[in-house]
C-alpha cells in the first residue's frame, strides 16, 4: 500500500505512480549517486545485497540506504501533531502537519555514525508541484562524514486536486490594444506569507492553488488562506479565504487578483469573503512578496498589496523577467527572420516576435499556404508568457476561421532549452512543428537563449515555534538583492594567526552572490567564478588570480536568519593538486548591517570560509510606535525615525488629493503598526484615517511605505469599490540610517517616473508628486556638490580639446617640437628597461592582456540539467543548478 489520507479533509494522496521499473536516478555535484524506488525496492543489488530499496554509490562504493523491511503493515496517528506513520515491507510514508515523506532504515552502518543514528538512512520528502518538471530531485546539502541524507521529489501527487472549473495554464491580461500583456505566472513558484497582524497568517500562492505542505495545509484549490495556528479544531486552523484565480484584472489602471471564496463571511454571514491582491509596478524590486493592507467595513473583503516588475508596462520586447528575477530575452530570434516549414502539404511561414512577411499578412506571426491560397494563424506581438512549467511561450491569436464555428486560428510557440546548447553557440536552433489540430498550430523551439543558468537564490526552510504552536513553519530565505550586477563584493579579512602566515599580505578576495563575478579589467579569474583571489601589485592591479569556485549549488537554509552558500571546482589547490578550490559563504541576520561586507574568517587546507552578516535575510520586524513622539522605534537595532521632522511631511502630516481637494493625512495618533522589510530596504506603516466620505464609515486604511532610496519622490493610490485604501509610496533618502543602509548611489525609480497618479473607481484627477534628486553623504546628509558625478564627466570630456591641442600643428614652435622629441626619448629608454627585464616585462604583458579560461554554460537534456565546461581543461558534468550537494 502506497496512499495516505491527510486527517483535515479526507483526501487520499496515492504515490504508487511514483514507483520506477528500474529506479530513481540522482546524482549530487559532488558525483555522490544515490538510487532508490518508491513504494517498490531496486531491481537490482547494492554492494552485492538484495531486496535494497536505496543505494548510495560513493567513491567507487556502494552502500545500502535503505533494506527491505519486514515489518508488518502498521500505522500511528497522533491527532495534535498531524503524525502518521505507513510501514511497508519497503520503507515507511510517513506524514507530520503536511509534510509527506518516505524514511528508508535498516541501511548500512555508517563509519561516523552515533549511538541514536549509527546506520545510513535516507529521507525522501514529497513536495506540491502543479507542474511536471523535467528535474524533480533536490538533494540537501551534506557533509562528507555525513549518515542521513534528504532528497525532495517534487509532483503533482503531493498536492490536492484543483477543481476542474479552476484550472488554467495561464495568468495574464491585456493592457492596451495592440496586445501588451502582464504575465503574472512566474510569481507561482511559491507560497507567500504575511502576517494579519493579529497572530494569524495569510498563505498565498498567485495563479496557482496554494502549494501543499507543511504547515500550509489549506483547503482544495484555495490561493489564499488564513492560518490560526493557535486553533484546536482543525477544519479552523486554515480557513478559505479566496479561491485560485488565474484571469488578472485591468481597469482603471489597476491590475489585481480578485479572489471569491466559499467561506461565509464572519461579520456578514450573507456574504463570503473576498480576497482582492493589487499589482504594483516596482523595477527595483528583487524579491516580491504580498503585504496585507486591509478590510471593508465589515471585515469581508481583504486588500493585500504585491510590488513587481512583472506589473510595469513597457517591458523590453520579446522579453520576460521569470520568478528569480532573471530576464528571459529571446529578441535576437526576432532578427533572424521567419522559418519555412512543411507538414502534411502545407507550408508554414512562422516568425518570432515580429511579422512573418510574404506569403502571410501583414500583421501575420504565422501562416500556411496551402495550392496558392494562405491562411492567417494568428497576429504576432512581441509578449512572452510563462506556462505552468515555467518554459516561455509566445501565443498569436485571431487568426483565420478554423472551421464552421466562431473558432480562429492561434498559434503557440515554446521555447525549449537546446541540448548540449549554450548561449554562445548560435548553431543549435531547432524549430518544429508538434501540432497543427484543434485550430492551433504549436511550435517547439529549441533555442540557447531558453536557457536559465543561474543558480537560484532561495531556499524553503521548515521551523517550528517555540511554543509548539507551529506557528512559523515554512519560511523563505531569499537573497536575491545581494546579487550584484555592477560591482564586485571586496571581503575583509579577519584570519587567526596561523591562517593569516598563509597570505600574502597585499592579497584580496572577491565575491559575488549566486552570481558569476562582475567581469573587471585584469581580474583573471576563469570566467564564471564566484570568487576569486587575487594578489595586488604595487599600482592595486590584481595579479596571481585564482578561482574558489563557480555557483553551482543553489542557496541552503540553515534556519529562517542563516544561510549557506558553496561554491565548487575552482582552480586546483596548491597544496594538493588533486582537489579544487572552494569557498562556503555563511550569511546570518545582522539588523544594522546593511547590505553588509563577506569576512574571511577561516582557511582550511583547499577550503575558504567567509562570514557574511547582513540584514537581507532578516525576517520582518515588528516596530514600536510612539504616538507622543510620532516616532517608530526599532529596539534591537537602536534607531529610531520622526516623523514630524521628516523631510517629506510638515510637521508628521502628508498632502494628498482627494476628489477634487487637499486632505491632510496625519501620520501621528494611535494604533499604528510599522513592519521593517530589510530584504526590500523600506519600512511599512498600517493605520486608518478618518475621512468622511470615503467607504461606507468614513475612514481610509492607510499603507505608507517608506523606501530607502536617493530620490524623495511619492505616489499614492486610492480604491473604493468595496472599501476606501490609500497606498502611499515615499521613496527617500532619511529612511536608510534607520534600516541600517547607505544612501544608494544611483536610482532608477521603481516606478519608472517621477509623476504618479492617483487612481480611484471614482473619478479621481491625477496628482503630481514633486521629485527631487539628492547626492548623499554617508551619513545621509546632502552633499554640498549634489552633481559630482556629473561634473566629473564634463570635466572628463572637456580635458579632451585640451590634450587633442597639445599635438603640434605645423606652425608649432621649436620649443614645442623639441618637447616631443624629448619625450619620445624617455618613452623609448623605457622600454628599453623593460625589455632586459622579465620581471618588468611580464607586468607590463598583464596590463594588455586577457584571461585565456573560456566559460560555457550548457543545458543538458533539460532546462534543468547544466554542465559547466572549463576549456581548454576539459569537461565537468552534472552540474544541476537546481539541485545541492
Amino acid at each position: 500500500d502506497c496512499t495516505l489520507t491527510e486527517p483535515v479533509y479526507g483526501y487520499k494522496f496515492d504515490f504508487s505512480g511514483l514507483r520506477s521499473d528500474l529506479a530513481h536516478v540522482v546524482k549530487s555535484i559532488s558525483n555522490d549517486v544515490f538510487e532508490f524506488n518508491v513504494c517498490g525496492n531496486l531491481t537490482h543489488s547494492c554492494n552485492s545485497e538484495s531486496n535494497v530499496s536505496a543505494c548510495l554509490k560513493k567513491q567507487g562504493k556502494e552502500y545500502v540506504l535503505g533494506k527491505r523491511n519486514l515489518i508488518p503493515l502498521t500505522m500511528t496517528f497522533a491527532f495534535h501533531g498531524f503524525l502518521l506513520f505507513i510501514s511497508g515491507r519497503q520503507h515507511e510514508l510517513r506524514y507530520h502537519n503536511g509534510k509527506m515523506y518516505f524514511n528508508y532504515s535498516s541501511g548500512a552502518k555508517c563509519e561516523n555514525g552515533t549511538a541514536d543514528n549509527a546506520n545510513y538512512h535516507l529521507h525522501v520528502i514529497l513536495s506540491c508541484d502543479y507542474t511536471m518538471d523535467a528535474n524533480p530531485f533536490h538533494v540537501t546539502a551534506y557533509s562528507d562524514d555525513a549518515c542521513s541524507f534528504y532528497v525532495t521529489y517534487e509532483t503533482p501527487l503531493a498536492c490536492l486536486p484543483i477543481p476542474d472549473a479552476l484550472q488554467s495554464n495561464s495568468c495574464s491580461v491585456r493592457y492596451n490594444d495592440v496586445g501588451d500583456t502582464f504575465d503574472l505566472m512566474s510569481l507561482s513558484d511559491v507560497n507567500y506569507r504575511t502576517t494579519d497582524r493579529q497572530g494569524g497568517l495569510f498563505i498565498i500562492n498567485v495563479c496557482k492553488p496554494v502549494l501543499y505542505g507543511e504547515n500550509s495545509m489549506c483547503p482544495s484549490g484555495s490561493s489564499i488562506c488564513l492560518y490560526q495556528p493557535k486553533a484546536t479544531d482543525l477544519k479552523k486552523r486554515f480557513i478559505n479565504f479566496g479561491n485560485v484565480q488565474s484571469q488578472p484584472e485591468f481597469k482603471d489602471n489597476r491590475l489585481l487578483l480578485r479572489h471569491e471564496s466559499s467561506t461565509p463571511c464572519a461579520g456578514n454571514s450573507s456574504a463570503n469573503y473576498t480576497s482582492i491582491v493589487n499589482f504594483y509596478c516596482d523595477k527595483l524590486v528583487k524579491n516580491e512578496h504580498p503585504e496585507f493592507m486591509g478590510t471593508d467595513h465589515d471585515g469581508c473583503t481583504y486588500q493585500f498589496s504585491l510590488f513587481t516588475p512583472l506589473a510595469c508596462k513597457q517591458q523590453k520586447a520579446c522579453a520576460v523577467i521569470a520568478s528569480d528575477n532573471e530576464l528571459l530575452d529571446l529578441s535576437p530570434l526576432s532578427a533572424r527572420g521567419p522559418h519555412t516549414l512543411t507538414k502534411d502539404g502545407r507550408t508554414y511561414t512562422v516568425a518570432v516576435c515580429g511579422s512573418a512577411g510574404l506569403p502571410c499578412l501583414p500583421n501575420g506571426g504565422a501562416c500556411y499556404d496551402q495550392k496558392g491560397q494562405t491562411y492567417n494563424l494568428g497576429n504576432f506581438n512581441s509578449h512572452l508568457r510563462f506556462n505552468q512549467s515555467g518554459s516561455p511561450y509566445l501565443l498569436y491569436e485571431e487568426g483565420a476561421k478554423c472551421d464552421s464555428s466562431a473558432r480562429r486560428w492561434t498559434t503557440k510557440i515554446e521555447f525549449v532549452c537546446a541540448n548540449n546548447a549554450t548561449k554562445d553557440n548560435r548553431t543549435n536552433d531547432i524549430v518544429k512543428i508538434i501540432e497543427d489540430a484543434n485550430c492551433q498550430l504549436l511550435i517547439q523551439y529549441q533555442t540557447p537563449l531558453a536557457c536559465r543558468q543561474q543558480i537560484r537564490c532561495k531556499a524553503r526552510f521548515y521551523e517550528d515555534a517555540s511554543d509548539g504552536s507551529d506557528a512559523m513553519s515554512e519560511q523563505l530565505v531569499d537573497l536575491t538583492p545581494l546579487i550584484n550586477a555592477d560591482e564586485n563584493y571586496e571581503a575583509r579579512i579577519e584570519l587567526p594567526p596561523k591562517d593569516a602566515q598563509r597570505l600574502a599580505k597585499n592579497t584580496k578576495f572577491f565575491l559575488n552572490v549566486c552570481r558569476p563575478l562582475v567581469p573587471k579589467y585584469q581580474l583573471g579569474c576563469a570566467g564564471g567564478s564566484g570568487a576569486c583571489m587575487a594578489k595586488m601589485s604595487a599600482a592595486n592591479a590584481p595579479e596571481d588570480e585564482h578561482s574558489l569556485g563557480f555557483p553551482l549549488v543553489k542557496l541552503s537554509a540553515i534556519n529562517r536568519t542563516a544561510a549557506e552558500l558553496l561554491y565548487l571546482r575552482g582552480d586546483p589547490c596548491p597544496s594538493d593538486k588533486a582537489t579544487n578550490l572552494s569557498t562556503a559563504i555563511h550569511f546570518n541576520c545582522n539588523m544594522t548591517a546593511g547590505r553588509g561586507q563577506p569576512v574571511l574568517t577561516a582557511i582550511d587546507d583547499c577550503h575558504y570560509h567567509f562570514d557574511w552578516g547582513t540584514s537581507v535575510i532578516c525576517p520582518p520586524h515588528e516596530c514600536d510606535f510612539s504616538a507622543e513622539t510620532c516616532e517608530i522605534v526599532q529596539q534591537e537595532a537602536q534607531q529610531r525615525f520622526n516623523f514630524k521632522t521628516a523631510p517629506f511631511t510638515k510637521d508628521g502630516k502628508i498632502e494628498i488629493a482627494y476628489q477634487q481637494q487637499k486632505v491632510q493625512l496625519n501620520v501621528c495618533g494611535l494604533y499604528r503598526k510599522a513592519m521593517t522589510d530589510y530584504s526590500q530596504d523600506l519600512v511599512n506603516l498600517f493605520f486608518t484615517h478618518n475621512l468622511p466620505g470615503c467607504g461606507k464609515e468614513g475612514k481610509m486604511n492607510v499603507h505608507l511605505r517608506l523606501i530607502c532610496s536617493n530620490v524623495t519622490e511619492n505616489s499614492t493610490t486610492i480604491t473604493e469599490d468595496t472599501q476606501c485604501s490609500l497606498l502611499y509610496v515615499q521613496r527617500t533618502p532619511s529612511i536608510c540610517q534607520f534600516l541600517g543602509l547607505s544612501v544608494p548611489p544611483q536610482d532608477e525609480g521603481g516606478s519608472g517616473g517621477n509623476t504618479s497618479t492617483t487612481t480611484s473607481t471614482t473619478a479621481t484627477p491625477p496628482t503630481t508628486s514633486t521629485s527631487t534628486k539628492a547626492q548623499m553623504t554617508p551619513m545621509g546628509k546632502p552633499s554640498e556638490a549634489g552633481t559630482t558625478t556629473a561634473a566629473t564627466v564634463i570635466a572628463a570630456a572637456a580635458a579632451v580639446p585640451s590634450v587633442l591641442a597639445a599635438v603640434p600643428s605645423p606652425t608649432a614652435s621649436v620649443g614645442s617640437i623639441m618637447g616631443i622629441i624629448l619625450s619620445v626619448t624617455f618613452f623609448v629608454a623605457c622600454l628599453g628597461m623593460f625589455a632586459f627585464s622579465p620581471a618588468r616585462r611580464q607586468r607590463v604583458r598583464r596590463l594588455f592582456r586577457r584571461s585565456s579560461s573560456a566559460v560555457r554554460y550548457s543545458r543538458v537534456q533539460s532546462n534543468e540539467e547544466a554542465n559547466l565546461l572549463l576549456e581548454p581543461n576539459g569537461e565537468f558534468t552534472e552540474s544541476d543548478d537546481d539541485m545541492l550537494l
